[in-house]
């Protein structure tokens, strides 16, 4: 039994580094619906981009060889016939010496095979004077100048932002296939939390902070997440919703509850399921020492401390790659900076500590600032823009150093 034999960060690291990924079913989705989803295929284009010739710009369509010598002293002068907007066919052929207006992205007849900016012409009477000369293939965009019909748009394993979307959207994809989100169930507990339906707080009771805040954190890796509720300091209800959660879910996280003390149930439920795996009761962190990590058959278990910060902590420095893993999502270092700490900072040897801090200005460089607030404040995490973390035996980060920022 693990029960509060704390390990050491990068133990509970090297823990969930050795989690095999879960494995999920394909699903398909509309392109609307696509954002920030993750390809399970390749994606190939049915369709020419552009499927026709069209003009870079406002001009004259004309035949190129026509405007040979054209310059401000040697005036040539063409035949306007069609005027061709975006979105309009072309109905007339160009011969010899003869012209058509196109507005950007309007299609050029189709035996032209120049544009001459408007800028370089000039109408007088019923002909157009052209000051400038153009070769062949000037100011046409031709016919798969993006996109080829058959080419490889998108590759399998994609996250789909928004000019993914965008390029998916030109060549007409209406539907795609993506892995389905890795389901985490969000529970929270303890008998003094209330939901913000409640208008006067009575004497004892706190609104239910976690609820919020950790749901959008754990949506930012990739994952669905749902919310069963607030859950009192009740074994039989605690076991309950953990038994719904692990029925409608892949992973389940909650918060409150995890030390050995009389109110905190965590443990005591989680003893009495069979085939249970407990990896973790106890990390060297400040703040958030009593976190549980266990294994249900396939199910994944997560208990956060119930301290706000405490519990955005733990979530950030373990669970958040180990979600964003899961569902193929950027890992954290992608949101992190080096940057030079602007204030001695201090810490508790024997504990990795997770740092909440500031980045300000300070003589024309950004510079690394702690929160003087602790775990216990809701506050901390407000006037923070991120954290950095100290290792267990270092007591001092000296002014100067250079430490990453992982950014909230």
């Amino acid at each position: 039994m693990k029960f509060l034999k704390t390990i050491s960060v990068e133990e509970f690291k090297n823990i969930l580094e050795s989690v095999p990924r879960l494995k999920f079913e394909d699903e398909k989705v509309n392109l609307g619906e696509s954002f920030n989803r993750i390809l399970s295929r390749d994606v190939n284009s049915k369709i020419n981009v552009p499927h026709f010739r069209k003009s870079r710009m406002d001009g004259y369509a004309v035949i190129a060889e026509d405007t040979f010598g054209a310059e401000e002293d040697n005036i040539i002068e063409l035949e306007p016939i069609e005027t061709i907007q975006a979105g309009d066919i072309p109905k007339k052929k160009l011969t010899k010496a003869q012209c058509s207006y196109v507005a950007t992205g309007a299609a050029v007849p189709e035996n032209s095979n120049g544009v001459v900016m408007v800028e370089f012409t000039d109408q007088k009477n019923s002909k157009i004077s052209i000051s400038k000369a153009v070769t062949p293939g000037t100011h046409i965009i031709e016919v798969g100048h993006d996109v080829k019909k058959g080419d490889l748009i998108v590759k399998k394993n994609t996250i789909i932002d928004l000019a993914t979307i965008g390029i998916l959207a030109s060549c007409g994809i209406k539907e795609l296939t993506v892995y389905r989100r890795p389901i985490v169930s969000l529970i929270s507990t303890g008998n003094e939390l209330v939901n913000h339906d409640i208008k006067q707080l009575e004497i004892g009771k706190i609104y239910d902070i976690n609820s919020v805040v950790l749901k959008k954190a754990i949506e930012n890796t990739g994952v669905q997440v749902d919310f069963l509720g607030v859950v009192k300091d009740d074994y039989a209800d605690l076991k309950n919703i953990i038994d719904k959660a692990l029925n409608e879910s892949d992973i389940v996280i909650l918060s409150g509850g995890t030390s050995k003390g009389e109110g905190d149930l965590g443990p005591r439920v989680l003893e009495d399921f069979s085939d249970i795996e407990i990896y973790v009761h106890g990390v060297k962190i400040k703040p958030g020492k009593p976190i549980i990590f266990v294994k249900l058959k396939k199910k994944l278990i997560f208990i956060l401390p119930g301290y706000p910060t405490s519990a955005l902590s733990c979530f950030y420095v373990f669970i958040d790659n180990f979600l964003r893993k899961m569902s193929g999502f950027p890992l954290r270092e992608k949101f992190s900076k080096k940057l030079e700490i602007g204030e001695r900072i201090y810490s508790t040897v024997g504990r990795h500590e997770f740092k909440a801090v500031k980045i300000k200005e300070e003589n024309g460089g950004k510079k690394i600032f702690p929160i003087k607030t602790g775990s216990e404040a809701i506050s901390t995490m407000f006037y923070a823009d991120g954290y950095i973390e100290i290792d267990e035996l270092e007591s001092i980060i000296a002014k100067g150093d250079k430490r990453r920022v992982y950014f909230f």
